[in-house]
């Protein structure tokens, strides 16, 4: 299969298009496993004016024209699930089965989104006289630039086309540098599918493709997963743009675990969320403040379920729980934060190291590691470790735990495990988060908004609401004659 996974794109030699190659590796062997190529500036405006003739045409459809042949589409592009989910495993290192669900959910919002199209109501307001008519209806805003990320590279996608090609966008998609296969494949096999040539274009390349986005006109609204770093750099551009964005911007996530709390359930959910897909994940819990009367319970139980996970190069083994990191660079910061947790006072419990032995030679890996006594003067309780490392720590009352909960730029998810109402109530409502998970690791789901708070971002995405996101408000008013 590596060897035929180059892509090309139409007009690539009247458009000059392509700059150079840009290479994918495997996370596990440092293996060539295919390439895209780079696109220049003459393809990328090319691209945009393709979308933009073709959203002229699909924003003229009704609403249950366009659901259903979204639908259509999802259903034909379903058979190729298999094959962008390996193409994941090969360029991001997310075992076979994890990479599978992550294709197969990504179709399932792409047809949630597609539900929604039909659903998109406007209003009908009382006026001042009768003699005035007042609705507000609801229109695409355009051809939208999709920026997304490596480390979900096909269900983040998802969450931003299928509201925009509901809602009667065009779009133009920059996945990401390191993992742009399974994406692109995604895409196409949507377009393969039915939806409009040229409805989505892909353009490859660095930051620059994203600035170039933001800055042409035609381009009507930006929506971006990616780091808070690229997020500031992008606000620091948008001020002459004046057009729609939205942005999640990463997280760090906190988990309250009560005395009263199924520790059997609250180990489980903190080693799926900590350790799933290596810690990559802007949802994973980073911190975890425990009552001291069951520290010592919940981390015994912890390292048992850190124990069943199996590392390895998923590949060749699709029993392979935990694959490597995606980059090198994403190790070398976790090995860092540990370090300095480790200099500063933290008790190493379980893992924290490279693995050892000639299968884990090449590739990126790092063991899952808990850590204990961890304080708010560790760079990894405010900084994105983004590895798979869970730090512990005790509280003294629900008071405290709150407040060391809250002690943080970020406000994207939290996690909180009790079997008390009034501790559920209290504890939700004060933590500052967009999404609060009590007693579950369910983060995301179709019909539930995901909204970051602080530095986490702004916008929301999935549920109905977020396809309001890629739509323009619009009042009539009308004076009608006696």
């Amino acid at each position: 299969m590596r060897n035929n996974l180059q892509t090309e794109s139409p007009d690539v030699e009247s458009l000059g298009a392509f700059v150079d190659k840009i290479e994918v590796r495997s996370p596990a062997t440092g293996e060539l496993v295919g390439a895209v190529d780079r696109s220049s500036v003459e393809f990328i405006e090319h691209s945009v004016g393709a979308v933009q003739r073709a959203f002229e045409h699909w924003a003229k459809k009704t609403a249950y024209e366009r659901q259903a042949q979204i639908k259509i589409s999802v259903r034909l592009a379903r058979e190729q699930t298999d094959t962008i989910a390996r193409l994941m495993t090969c360029e991001q290192g997310k075992p076979f089965p994890q990479a599978q669900s992550e294709v197969q959910s990504g179709f399932d919002s792409i047809e949630y989104f597609a539900d929604e199209a039909v659903r998109i109501e406007g209003t009908i307001n009382p006026t001042e006289s009768r003699h005035l008519r007042s609705h507000v209806i609801y229109q695409p805003v355009g051809v939208c630039a999709l920026i997304t990320p490596w480390n979900y590279p096909v269900s983040l996608l998802s969450w931003k086309l299928g509201p925009a090609l509901a809602a009667g966008c065009g779009t133009v998609v920059k996945p990401p540098m390191e993992t742009p296969l399974s994406p692109k494949a995604f895409c196409d096999a949507l377009t393969e599918g039915g939806l409009p040539e040229n409805l989505t274009a892909m353009v490859f390349g660095d930051g620059d493709v994203g600035s170039m986005l933001l800055a042409d006109p035609r381009i009507k609204k930006v929506a971006l997963t990616g780091s808070s770093e690229t997020g500031r750099k992008m606000i620091g551009q948008y001020g002459s743009s004046l057009k729609k964005i939205s942005m999640e911007l990463g997280g760090h996530c906190p988990a309250i675990v009560c005395k009263d709390a199924d520790l059997e359930l609250a180990a489980k959910v903190i080693a799926y969320k900590g350790f799933r897909n290596v810690g990559q994940s802007c949802s994973s819990i980073n911190r975890i403040y425990v009552d001291p009367d069951i520290h010592d319970q919940l981390l015994d139980l912890l390292v048992q379920q850190a124990k069943k996970l199996k590392l390895g190069n998923p590949e060749i083994d699709e029993s392979v729980t935990l694959g490597p990191m995606t980059t090198a660079n994403a190790r070398a910061n976790v090995e860092e934060h540990v370090s300095d947790a480790i200099a500063k006072g933290a008790d190493l419990v379980y893992g924290g190291k490279r693995p050892i032995g000639s299968d884990f030679a090449t590739g990126n890996y790092y063991e899952p590691t808990i850590l204990s006594g961890f304080t708010h003067e560790m760079k990894l309780a405010r900084e994105e470790t983004f590895g798979p490392v869970v730090p512990i720590a005790t509280f003294v009352s629900l008071d405290e735990a709150v407040s060391l909960a809250n002690d943080s730029d970020y406000g994207l998810v939290a996690y909180i495990f009790t079997q008390s109402y009034r501790n559920i109530d209290s504890l939700s409502e004060q933590i500052e988060a967009g999404t609060v998970c009590v007693n579950n690791g369910a983060v995301n789901t179709n019909y539930g908004p995901y909204e970051g708070w602080k530095n986490s971002g702004f916008g929301i995405e999935l549920s109905r609401l977020s396809i309001y996101e890629y739509l323009n408000t619009k009042h009539i008013k009308v004076a009608i004659s006696s």
